[in-house]
């Protein structure tokens, strides 16, 4: 029987609708039964889609304006739109019994400009959903990192980490490892704050926090380990998945060893959410040149292989 994915187009002036329609391209021979929310006005400027329409079902949102808007070129046209990319994507989930979501990548600047506070698809779906202990993990072929804090400052990270948030992301983690990617029995690394984990015995605050949080944990957690050296060749080999705990200790290393394979895997969700681990392109799409959709064939990939 096939596998019901639903894919939100994105901004329609980045790269999600053209990344989109590649990856179903790509997809040929998989038995999936794919579910497109976007605007047609937008899809059929792309040479491929007379080619391939008749592979998915569109869900045309038929977005006021939407003619209006111009590649690469942030607006509230195209925000708007986004969003009720989203909305009616959660509607289908719903009417045909889906739980399998892959979302092209949204300007939260845009979005902000209607709604703001929107800080991006991990938060609002976390919303939809009530789900109050979720994370965000990057999956690729070799590699998987959870971000155990997202998008704040750089100076807020020390004073969010606290024992119980600890002790929930690893669970949470080591659940979903066992369950979601068929891991018998995963192994964590997690990661320090500060220069070379402390230095052992000369821990600073947040490194105490996480050992006194590890006690809270029944699954085998390995760390915390220097940031500057755990993800070298042959650490990565050791461990199913680094937990970090601010974004770009998570990101550089990610996106220089994964950027163009890279998925982002919601944790914590009722259903099955990936994206590509990149953003709207806008440089690529203003410029007129073809974004790659890689990252977009492995979100779903990874969406239709994942347990839920």
């Amino acid at each position: 029987m096939p596998k019901k994915v639903i894919i939100t187009t994105g901004d329609p002036a980045g790269c999600g609708p053209a990344i989109t329609l590649d990856a179903i391209k790509s997809l040929k021979n998989t038995k999936t039964d794919f579910f497109v929310i976007g605007d047609e006005r937008v899809l059929r400027k792309l040479p491929v889609y007379n080619r391939i329409k008749k592979r998915f079902n569109l869900i045309d949102a038929a977005s006021p304006y939407i003619d209006k808007i111009k590649p690469g070129l942030l607006s509230s046209i195209c925000g708007q739109a986004s969003l009720n990319y989203l909305k009616i994507a959660l509607k289908t989930l719903k009417e045909e019994k889906a739980k399998r979501l892959v979302t092209a990548p949204v300007s939260k600047e845009a979005i902000q400009e209607i709604k703001p506070g929107f800080s991006g698809h991990t938060e609002y779906l976390a919303d939809y959903f009530k789900a109050k202990n979720f994370e965000m993990m990057m999956v690729s072929p070799k590699l998987k990192v959870v971000l155990a804090t997202r998008h704040i400052p750089l100076r807020r990270v020390s004073d969010s980490i606290k024992k119980i948030e600890v002790s929930k992301t690893l669970n949470l983690v080591h659940a979903a490892l066992i369950k979601m990617f068929n891991i018998e029995n995963p192994k964590i690394a997690l990661v320090s704050i500060n220069p070379h984990a402390g230095i052992n015995t000369h821990l600073e605050k947040e490194e105490r926090i996480m050992l006194e949080a590890l006690k809270k944990v029944k699954a085998k957690i390995f760390g915390p380990f220097p940031a500057d050296t755990i993800f070298i060749e042959q650490n990565l080999k050791k461990y199913d998945c680094i937990v970090c705990f601010y974004h770009d200790q998570a990101m550089i290393p990610f996106k220089i060893l994964s950027i163009k394979e890279g998925v982002n895997l919601t944790l914590g969700l009722p259903i099955i959410r990936t994206s590509p681990a990149h953003g709207v392109a806008f440089d690529v799409m203003a410029a007129g040149k073809k974004p790659f959709s890689s990252s977009m064939v492995a979100a779903i990939k990874l969406a239709r292989k994942l347990r839920l």
